[in-house]
């Protein structure tokens, strides 16, 4: 009977996770970590607490993504304690201040929660930013800010139903060539020598043969699908010889052998923005999203490959967007976003940062993160704004930056790859500008496309840089073209480039398309000022038939994970059935810490016996000595 309990948990443990992660999408998409507000760069004073503040939850936009020209519905629900009745709920959007509609105008139950919306057709590709304010007249409060207003929805051109995966040559020429539909390629891995390439799709991980490139050598496709679309990526990784896979799916990091589509092992977390493995295959790392208040959220977590329990875990206030390996493991680099905005510098052997750098940006995530081979070097780019290098470099034994680079245009440097010893650094910004860098960040070359640039990467000796744009290409470039040479070599694709890697050799150049690094209003685009006449209004799928569709890509988005309240309905609907089966329900925690204690985690379904110390469970030594001793 036990067993049998145990395994209707498990179900419903991971139909919960679906249902919430992906209707109310963990994503961020709307999340203020995309960019300030219209006009000068500047943070929306914080509200006061008060005992009498009322509540709104479970807000966002819907669809979070699209085109011009489709009706976009904002939403929020305003709840009240005492049951009093809103004095007002208002929406900023773009610099003004909206008044939304109770969408049943007859429910006046404001103790149960009562739902307001306002919809909006947008005419053009811009960024919409927004949030929600209340007051009871008591107090008052609000949702989807943590800084500055969320972005959302992210407008396209496109549609992105013809994304693909290919491999080129350092010429130019493609070798491989993989159609993937409606999936955006969230991450790609290539081995040193080229041989070996791993991807990571909206629901799929897939390892090529660069040999044999009609078909996968294998695929894992999940048992549920996934959202398609969102800035949370996951992310996928590759050991220098191509002999293990480590990658994210939804609420998954899954660890693969070469041989097998079967995973080595699997271990449930929050979304991932980015996932890595050591050169020698020996450890691996997730960077993940979720919430400031919630412990096992917004994590840096650590494992060797021989086993699915995390060395350690570190928790930040802010998502964790990137995570790198020197080449033995021995160090690993992590960046985070909002409101933590920092840098940090990790041994293998502790959850304790050996380097944190303080804040780098104003209001804006420190997106990508590199460290050398021998971990002594590490270099971050930045999302840019006042104050606010392209790159800063850091030695691991000090917080004091060792130089900053700063172009003059300071915007968003989503992309960045450098040489394993770190004598080459290429860095592009949103506006086309690209940069190499020496490892004292000095420009030593440079070239300005007209384009945004979403990703780039650079061989192992330097010779070869590849950049992902939303003009459709990947610009191979040469630092050194011979005479009379190409310094840019263009490959069309039919979508926005997502993801690009070069092999180590320099051989060999991989790339994916979709939309995620594009989430910001910045795009470069021959209709980026194009107003549409929006004869037809588009009209998407109720959110209803959204979420009872999900699994075929239905565009449900949600900003809700920024107070972590997703993670909150989660753990009520868990103590519900916890309840149920006879079990004790799990602890919520309140108040964020920096370090956590070495062993904490969420294999398995958290019991006691897991081999893992889970105080927010509530276990202890005294009731759970099989986890909580020993260590752990």
């Amino acid at each position: 009977m036990k067993i049998i309990k145990l395994l209707i948990l498990a179900v419903i443990i991971g139909l919960i996770f679906f249902i919430i992660s992906h209707f109310f999408g963990f994503s961020k998409v709307v999340s203020a970590e995309s960019k300030p507000p219209p006009g000068p760069g500047q943070m929306i004073p914080k509200l006061s607490k008060t005992a009498n503040d009322p509540i709104l939850e479970n807000g966002g936009v819907y669809p979070m993504w699209g085109p011009p020209c489709q009706r976009y519905t904002y939403y929020t629900t305003y709840r009240d304690k005492e049951g009093r009745p809103p004095e007002y709920v208002k929406m900023y959007f773009n610099g003004d201040w909206i008044v939304p509609q109770k969408e049943n105008p007859n429910d006046n139950d404001f103790k149960k929660g009562v739902r307001y919306i306002y919809k909006f057709v947008p005419n053009k590709i811009s960024g919409n930013f927004f949030f929600f304010e209340a007051s009871n007249g008591l107090g008052k409060t609000r949702e989807g800010i943590i800084d500055s207003p969320g972005n959302g929805p992210v407008l396209f051109e496109g549609d992105f139903l013809h994304n693909e995966i290919a491999v080129m040559d350092s010429f130019g020429k493609k070798i491989l060539e993989y159609p993937v539909g409606d999936e955006w390629v969230g991450g790609i891995a290539i081995s040193s020598d080229g041989k070996y390439l791993a991807v990571k799709t909206s629901r799929k991980v897939l390892l090529f043969d660069t040999s044999k490139p009609d078909k996968p050598a294998w695929i894992y496709e999940q048992g549920v699908g996934g959202m398609v679309g969102g800035d949370v990526k996951g992310g996928v990784a590759i050991s220098g010889d191509g002999s293990k896979i480590f990658a994210s799916i939804s609420s998954n990091v899954l660890l693969f052998d070469k041989s097998s589509n079967k995973p080595v092992w699997q271990y449930s977390t929050d979304n991932a923005y980015n996932v890595a493995i050591s050169e020698n295959g020996q450890y691996v790392g997730a960077a993940t999203a979720g919430s400031e208040t919630i412990l096992n959220s917004n994590l840096l977590i650590i494992w060797k490959v021989s086993s699915s329990k995390p060395l350690w875990q570190y928790h930040a206030s802010g998502n964790f967007h990137d995570i790198a390996f020197s080449k033995d493991g021995s160090f690993v680099v992590g960046s985070t976003g909002c409101p933590d905005r920092q840098a940090y510098i990790f041994s293998k052997d502790s959850n304790k940062p050996v380097m944190i750098s303080g804040r780098l940006t104003y209001d804006s995530p420190v997106q990508r993160a590199r460290i050398t081979k021998d971990g002594s070097f590490a270099s971050f780019s930045t999302d840019g704004g006042p104050d606010s290098a392209m790159v800063v470099a850091f030695a691991k034994n000090s917080s004091k930056p060792l130089w900053k680079f700063t172009s003059s245009t300071s915007k968003a440097a989503r992309a960045m790859g450098m040489t394993s010893d770190g004598n080459s650094i290429v860095a592009a910004n949103t506006m086309g500008d690209v940069y190499l860098l020496n490892k004292d960040g000095k420009s030593i070359s440079d070239w300005h496309l007209n384009t945004t640039i979403g990703s780039a990467d650079i061989s192992d000796d330097g010779s070869v840089i590849a950049l992902g744009s939303t003009d459709n290409k990947v610009h191979i470039l040469d630092p050194n073209p011979p005479a009379g040479g190409k310094k840019d070599i263009p490959v069309e694709f039919k979508e926005f480039v997502e993801e690009v890697a070069v092999s180590a050799n320099g051989k060999y150049i991989a790339a994916g398309t979709g939309g995620s690094p594009y989430f910001f209003e910045e795009i470069l685009s021959p209709n980026r000022n194009k107003v549409y006449e929006c004869k037809t209004v588009i009209e998407p799928k109720p959110m209803e038939e959204a979420l009872k569709s999900m699994g075929s890509g239905g565009n449900v988005g949600d900003n809700q994970s920024l107070e972590g309240k997703q993670i909150g309905l989660v753990q009520k609907i868990l103590n519900f059935f916890l309840q149920l089966l006879g079990q004790k329900p799990n602890q919520e925690t309140s108040s964020p810490t920096k370090v956590q204690p070495t062993g904490q985690g969420k294999q398995g379904t958290g019991k006691c016996g897991d081999t893992i110390c889970e105080p927010s469970s509530g276990e202890t030594k005294e009731n759970c000595p099989k986890d909580c001793s020993g260590g752990n």
